[in-house]
Order: structure tokens, then sequence, then C-alpha cells
């Protein structure tokens, strides 16, 4: 047994001697091994991080771009004016959207007076800006729907309308002159010493070409 230990004991002094030999005599190289294999395992590490940060970050970013809510669109309402005169209770310039009907503009007139006729207009008639709507009376004999008015068109008077004379209301029954227009109308005459011929009603403003020969058969200066 003793032989044996010191068998043993010698063998492993022996390694050590020649470990610690080896150590100091190549200890240069194996240090360079050992810091080449650590820089090694470091890039291997760090490039294994990296792709999981990525991948995380990408991840966060789809999941905000689904949790963004949708950007509501807009919508513009475009109005129209339009005049409604005749048998409503209270004849004016109405606004209201564009595609409405006579019904809609006649409703924010008042509504229609008890001699009204009603079978004599289109109620579901469609309306465009500046449109002028006239509600005729019962009995009223309503010519053709003119460019410039819906419903019906304004009755003509007896004779033609002398513009010298005609009040703001009879000035009004004529295509395409609503109370604006009238007004303008009474002031040049009261300005101007009255009309001497019907062709000098152009010089009223609002009053163009399209009017005029609508209107020119149906005055008179005298």
């Amino acid at each position: 047994m003793n032989i044996k230990n010191n068998s043993d004991i010698i063998s492993t002094v022996a390694e050590v001697v020649i470990v610690i030999y080896y150590w100091r005599k190549y200890r240069t190289y194996i240090l360079l091994v050992l810091t080449i294999m650590l820089i090694i395992c470091g890039i291997i590490y760090k490039n294994t991080v990296y792709d999981k940060q990525v991948f995380v970050i990408e991840e966060k970013d789809v999941t905000q771009e689904v949790k963004e809510e949708p950007i509501e669109e807009e919508i513009t309402i475009e109005m129209i004016t339009v005049y409604v005169c005749g048998s409503v209770e209270s004849p004016s310039n109405v606004t209201l959207p564009e595609g409405s009907r006579v019904e809609d503009a006649v409703k924010l007139a008042g509504g229609v007076t008890e001699s009204a006729d009603l079978n004599a207009i289109n109620m579901a008639q469609k309306l465009s800006d500046a449109d002028m709507v006239y509600v005729p009376q019962k009995g009223e004999t309503a010519s053709a729907v003119n460019t410039s008015s819906v419903g019906a068109a304004a009755p003509k008077a007896k004779g033609k309308l002398n513009i010298n004379r005609a009040t703001a209301s009879e000035l009004d029954t004529l295509p395409g002159i609503g109370p604006s227009i009238a007004e303008k109308i009474i002031q040049y005459r009261e300005n101007n010493g009255g009309f001497s011929t019907v062709e000098e009603i152009n010089n009223v403003s609002g009053i163009g070409d399209s009017k005029y020969d609508e209107i020119k058969d149906l005055i008179t200066a005298n």
C-alpha cells in the first residue's frame, strides 16, 4: 500500500511539473489562443443579442400600427340660396342644402297660404342656386316654367308693367327679378328721374343681357 501511494504521489507531482514546464514555455501561445477564443465568443454573443433586439423593435412597431385609429374624412355639404314668393306665408330668400326640392324651400318660407294652388307647381322638382320658386294662387293662370324660376313662373300683369310707376312687389313678379333687384330698379329711377326707354333698365346692377331678354316684352317706360 505504501509503495502504491508513493507511486501515485510521484506521478501527480510529475504531472504538475510537466504542466508548469509547458505553461512557462508556451504560456504566450496559450494566452493568445484563449484571447482569440474569448473574442470569438464575444462576437457570437453580441450578434445573437442584437438580432433579438431588432426582432423585438420590429414587433413593437407593427403593434403600434395596428392600434392607430383611422382618419375620418370631413364631409362638406354645399348650400344654395333660392327666393320663394307668391302664395307663401313669408316670401324670402331661403338657404338649404344642394339637391333640395321645391317642397323644402316652401316649408322654410313658412309654408303655403290657403289660396295657394299646389296642383300648379311641382313640389318634387330639384333646386339650384339662385332659383326662384313661385307659388300661384288658385285660379291664377301660370305660364310655362322659365329658365330663372321653378315651381311656376310668375304671372304676367295685364298689359305691360310700367317700370317708372311699378312698386317693388309688382317688379318682383317679373321673371328673374327678386326683391333685391326690384329695390335697385326703384332706387335707379329715383336717382335718375325715371327711365327714358326700356333699354335703360340694363344700367341697373344685377340685370344682364339674359334677364333683359326675359323681361323686355313685359315692361314699358311710357
